[in-house]
């Protein structure tokens, strides 16, 4: 359908037209009062593989995005304040539940009883149709200035209960197509699952209580290693997460909860918020949502439009309905459940890399693997444009402020 222009292989040069699109498009769609994040997803669309190819993907353009998922996480946690969380914590449970369920539930059996697809197959789609991406989450909340009003740590809170249930399940899926009878049903991995879990939050829980307190004096003294402590730890969590069997984004957020003024004074703390904002939104983020429509293909359009979308209605409205009950059954009036429903759609990076351990267990095909890289694309536009035509149409009125600032972006 479209010629591509000239590529380029050079890692430096493909580095600076990246930078130049996020510039230009954060330039442009702040203009438009719409996200830069939104810009950032069409430029590389169009300007990557898919369509122009004048940005070919290479190794150093996935390991920066991979470092910019990282960063992402961990400045979510380092904003958020455990405690608000804590206040939001039956609320989030209740969003990231029913987030979670129906389009999982819904998408396995549409995939069953519509497109006849075999029951590990249709699970595994399933599975990324009910995923929420906490770091598009992080970033849309602070494009729009949500960060300091009570929607905020619950779409957080409701991502991470959302990305644990994913997890759990994904463990599973990999546990029985990897095991010794793939594919059957063993209860024994379930069990496995949620003792890996329960050993993550308690060894990082119980590091963030009883040993980084004791550093407080340490760092309070040395504002030059605060920046390098704040990474160290990230780090630290992030391979507990690997070694638990658990997605080291997870590990960066847990991280970021602990690295608090109890830790090092109120002036290292600014700075080093603000050298990671610099890092993550300047650098790093745009980066990792450039490269994402690097996955997206047009061909699937012509071969199977009608299964995406049928997948895309049930994505949407799954996420809409599941996390809008919850949202209602948790107090929230009608603009914050609606901000928060909307929130919960946007899939992003970890769709994807659950969809490409997928098609490389052989769990899934290439057409449903393109469909979902399709699905993930599309619906990570969805929440910046319908959050930000819901703000500039009905202003921020009626929305519940958090006290103490203290959001979690």
């Amino acid at each position: 359908m479209f010629t591509s222009l000239q590529s380029v292989e050079d890692p430096t040069i493909n580095l600076l037209l990246i930078m130049i699109l996020i510039w230009v498009s954060g330039v442009v769609f702040r203009k438009l009062k719409q996200p830069p994040m939104l810009g950032e997803l069409l430029g590389g669309f169009v300007f990557g593989p898919s369509v122009l190819g004048v940005i070919s993907p290479d190794a150093t353009i996935e390991c920066l995005a991979e470092l910019g998922v990282f960063f992402l996480m961990f400045y979510a946690g380092l904003e958020t304040n455990p405690n608000s969380l804590k206040r939001m914590g039956k609320l989030a449970m209740l969003v990231g539940i029913g987030g979670f369920l129906l389009p999982f539930v819904a998408g396995f059996w549409l995939c069953v009883l519509v497109f006849g697809i075999d029951g590990m197959q249709a699970m595994f789609i399933g599975l990324a149709l009910s995923i929420t991406a906490i770091a598009v989450n992080a970033r849309i909340l602070n494009d729009l200035h949500l960060c300091e009003y009570q929607v905020a740590p619950v779409i957080i809170g409701a991502s991470i209960v959302d990305d644990v249930l994913s997890f759990a399940v994904f463990s599973s899926l990999i546990g029985l197509a990897t095991g010794a009878s793939a594919g059957a049903f063993d209860a024994g991995a379930i069990i496995h699952i949620i003792f890996r879990l329960v050993l993550f939050f308690g060894i990082t829980i119980c590091i963030g209580l009883q040993f980084y307190p004791r550093l407080s004096k340490y760092f309070s003294s040395r504002e030059s290693m605060g920046f390098t402590f704040a990474l160290v730890v990230a780090l630290v969590f992030g391979l507990i997460a690997e070694i638990t069997g658990l997605h080291i984004i997870l590990g960066a957020y847990m991280a970021g909860l602990f690295v608090k003024e109890g830790i090092v004074n109120k002036d290292l703390m600014r700075k080093i918020n603000d050298r990671f904002v610099s890092i993550t939104y300047g650098f790093l983020g745009p980066i990792f949502f450039v490269s994402l429509s690097f996955h997206m293909t047009l061909d699937i359009f012509s071969t199977h439009l009608s299964m995406i979308m049928v997948v895309l209605l049930v994505a949407i409205v799954g996420k809409l309905i599941g996390a809008g009950i919850g949202a209602r059954m948790g107090g929230l009036n009608t603009k914050e459940t609606a901000l928060v429903a909307i929130s919960m759609n946007g899939r992003g990076a970890v769709e994807l890399i659950i969809a490409s351990v997928g098609i490389e267990l052989g769990i899934i095909n290439d057409v449903y693997f393109s469909i979902l890289v399709v699905m993930a694309f599309i619906t990570t536009l969805i929440p910046p444009v319908a959050m930000g035509a819901l703000l500039n149409r009905y202003g921020y009125g009626g929305l519940q402020k958090l006290d103490n600032d203290d959001g979690p972006c």
